[in-house]
């Protein structure tokens, strides 16, 4: 599973000449706790926390860019989320701007993102399994789900497909617990 599976891809963003009074209306509007702050090209160039919000040098009339924290964690659209489970865990973020090549904020993913995706029940895995599969030319395998567990069998009597590939796929599938090549 990648990142551009679970981010929210309508992204607020705040201007790094827009007042930090801006700036927490609008924290406070959409119920998140961070915005990613662009320049006038709409490029990352910080991100503008609550914890900013609540330092000694944030004013009401200041601008963003004189409060924001310039130390990014971003991830692409193609990262996939085991990576960013890790980066989750070796930062305080709780959520990280997606950025495409230009460096323009396409997304953000938060850590509820990721427990939501983790949390699937057996039929979404099947079929984010099943996905992972055909995105990956292997349609010749029978996917079963139990509990977070993937069983892989044969299609059919003659398909004989590569289950070890199969199941290394399967693997990666945000959720999965185990997986089990029959």
């Amino acid at each position: 599973m990648r990142v551009r599976d679970i981010m929210s891809n309508r992204p607020i963003t705040v201007r790094s000449d827009s007042t930090v009074g801006t700036a927490a209306r609008l924290l406070a509007r959409h119920q998140v706790t961070a915005v990613p702050v662009v320049d006038a090209q709409s490029r990352l160039i910080g991100v503008l926390s609550e914890a900013d919000l609540l330092g000694d040098r944030a004013r009401p009339a200041d601008l963003t860019a004189d409060v924001m924290s310039r130390q990014l964690v971003v991830v692409h659209p193609e990262t996939d989320v085991a990576e960013l489970q890790r980066i989750l865990m070796r930062t305080v973020a709780k959520s990280v701007p997606v950025v495409d090549a230009s460096d323009q904020v396409v997304g953000v993913v938060s850590r509820s993102d990721v427990v939501r995706a983790l949390a699937r029940d057996d039929e979404e895995l099947q079929e984010g399994v099943m996905d992972a599969l055909v995105r990956a030319g292997v349609l010749s395998c029978r996917v079963q789900v139990h509990h977070g567990v993937v069983e892989l069998s044969p299609a059919g009597v003659d398909s004989h497909p590569d289950l070890p590939a199969a199941a290394a796929i399967a693997a990666c599938v945000t959720g999965v617990s185990a997986v089990h090549p029959n």
